[in-house]
């Protein structure tokens, strides 16, 4: 080691700015990194972070569509809570007719008839329809109406037609109603189909 240190303090200073010049050269030109694998490097962990930032966007905005979602569904069961609670699940045209017998009571009219129609299925009730022909004042058809709308298992009276006697410009007699009362009920919940594997 000692021959070492003489030997190089024994070298000039020309020969040590030579050998200095020559080894940086050796080393720029073999293992000297500039920088641009390094530079490589964070462009490629640009681009991956911008494409996961693309995804955390997507992901947000189906979250948000989930959040939405789920309120929806929320807002619908409660809805739907509410009209089952209202709703009867069973009505037939026996109570309906009962109940129109009830109204017209009540109202004064004189009902003539009444026929049960064909009960038309919607996607979470029923409606059963009977028709009734029935005579009174218009106070009294009015009346009735008013008892049919304003009941929770009957809410419509539908293809309304009125007809009087008129003669002299007066009316004689009582007027003629003719038209549709529904009733509403809850349709029954339809079996669900398990899948085989």
């Amino acid at each position: 080691m000692k021959k070492l240190f003489e030997l190089l303090a024994g070298i000039d200073f020309q020969k040590t700015l030579i050998i200095s010049g020559a080894l940086a050269l050796a080393y720029y030109l073999g293992p000297f990194d500039n920088g641009s694998a390094v530079e490589a490097q964070i462009m490629q962990m640009n681009g991956q972070l911008q494409v996961e930032e693309g995804k955390r966007k997507e992901t947000d905005a189906s979250l948000k569509e989930v959040h939405e979602m789920q309120e929806k569904i929320g807002r619908l069961s409660s809805q739907y809570q509410e009209i089952s609670r209202r709703l009867p699940s069973v009505l037939g045209s026996i109570d309906i007719n009962k109940a129109i017998d009830d109204f017209g009571r009540s109202s004064g009219v004189s009902i003539k008839t009444k026929r049960p129609g064909e009960i038309e299925k919607k996607e979470i009730y029923d409606e059963v329809p009977v028709s009734v022909n029935m005579e009174g004042s218009f106070a009294e058809l009015a009346q009735f109406v008013f008892l049919v709308s304003s009941a929770e298992r009957m809410s419509r009276v539908r293809d309304i037609v009125i007809e009087s006697d008129y003669a002299d410009g007066k009316v004689r007699g009582k007027l003629k109603f003719d038209g549709i009362v529904i009733g509403y009920k809850i349709s029954p919940e339809k079996p669900k189909v398990e899948k085989k594997l």
